[in-house]
């Protein structure tokens, strides 16, 4: 029962416990981002948040379709190779013109 805070636009959820912070933890994950809400499993350092704000910036081109593209680039190339997830590291660049 994590209270939201507002952070660049985005309500970020920090979750220290509970079933949130058990699937993100279960999961080897620090945070998950959908559209622009961030909950993490604690406080996001400067390099988690950076690579979250690009799932929202992602999100922000691909519109709803965001979720279902993911998956798809996750069952075909997992998660380290997924292009989405390239992206948010910082290593390729999907969207040039930004």
């Amino acid at each position: 029962m994590a209270l939201p805070r507002f952070r660049d636009g985005c309500f970020l959820y920090v979750s220290d416990r509970g079933l949130a912070h058990l699937l993100l933890t279960r999961r080897g994950f620090a945070a998950i981002t959908l559209g622009h809400v961030i909950v993490a499993a604690r406080e996001p350092d400067d390099a988690i948040w950076r690579h979250e704000l690009r799932h929202v910036r992602q999100y922000d081109r691909l519109g709803l379709a965001f979720l279902p593209v993911y998956l798809r680039l996750q069952a075909k190339h997992g998660y380290t190779r997924n292009p989405l997830e390239r992206e948010a590291a910082g290593a390729i660049s999907l969207f040039p013109d930004e």
